[in-house]
C-alpha cells in the first residue's frame, strides 16, 4: 500500500501529497496524537502541543501575525508524513528529506504560507530550538553529565515550561530536571506565557 489513509476518508500518497488533499482538521487530530520524541518523555506529549508552544514563544516576541502563523504550523506536514527525530534523519539522507520536504511544500501550498515561511524561516527555527531546549529541561530525562551533548549552543529555555492538552503548564515554576531525575511530580499551574524579548524584523 503506497497510500494513507487520513481520518477524514482521504487518501494521501507520501512523497506526491497533494495540497488539494490537506485538510486543517486532519493535520489537528494527527498532529495532536502523534508524540514527540518517539515518546520518550515523561507524559504524553504530543507534536501538536510542540507547534503550539512554538507559536506562543513567537506570540511573547511580538512576532508578526504570520510569523506566529508559520510557527504554529511548521510541522503540520508531519500530519502526513510522520515525526521523524533529527539522529534518524541523518541517518536516512536525502530519503527521508526529498519526502519531507515535498510534504512540507504541498502543506505550504494549501495553506497559503508559502512566501511567509520563506520570509520567516530563519527565525522559526530559532524559535524551534528554543522550544526543543525547553521540551527537553521539561519533559525529558537529561542529563549533561551522562548523556550526549545536544546542539544546542547558545540557546536558553523559554522561563515559562510547556503546556499540557488542556492549556495548563507542565511542570509549574520549577522543571523536571531541577535535581531529581526521578521526580514525577508533575504541578500544573494555568499560564498566559510572555517572553520579554522582542524581534525586529531585520
Amino acid at each position: 500500500m503506497t497510500t494513507l489513509l487520513t481520518n477524514s476518508g482521504i487518501d494521501v500518497r507520501p512523497g506526491q501529497v497533494d495540497p488539494a488533499a490537506v485538510h486543517i482538521e486532519d493535520i489537528a487530530h494527527a498532529l495532536s496524537l502523534r508524540c514527540r520524541f518517539l515518546g520518550h518523555t515523561r507524559i504524553h506529549y504530543s507534536v501538536a502541543q510542540h507547534c503550539l508552544l512554538v507559536a506562543r514563544i513567537l506570540d511573547g516576541m511580538d512576532a508578526p501575525r504570520d510569523a506566529i502563523l508559520c510557527g504554529l504550523m511548521h510541522d503540520a506536514h508531519e500530519a502526513y508524513v510522520g515525526n521523524v527525530p533529527t539522529s534518524i534523519k541523518i541517518l536516512l539522507g536525502t530519503a527521508w528529506s526529498d519526502v519531507e520536504l515535498q510534504a512540507e511544500a504541498a502543506v505550504l501550498t494549501a495553506t497559503g504560507l508559502t512566501h511567509s515561511m520563506m520570509d520567516w524561516r530563519d527565525l522559526i527555527r530559532h524559535v524551534d530550538r528554543i522550544a526543543l531546549a525547553t521540551e527537553r529541561r521539561d519533559l525529558m530525562r537529561f542529563d549533561a553529565g551522562s548523556n550526549r551533548p545536544w546542539v544546542l549552543a547558545g540557546i536558553e529555555p523559554h522561563p515559562t515550561p510547556p503546556r499540557k492538552a488542556d492549556g495548563h503548564r507542565i511542570g509549574g515554576k520549577t522543571s523536571f530536571s531541577n535535581g531529581s531525575r526521578d521526580s514525577a511530580a508533575c504541578r500544573f499551574t494555568p499560564c498566559t506565557p510572555r517572553c520579554s524579548g522582542r524581534h525586529a524584523r531585520a
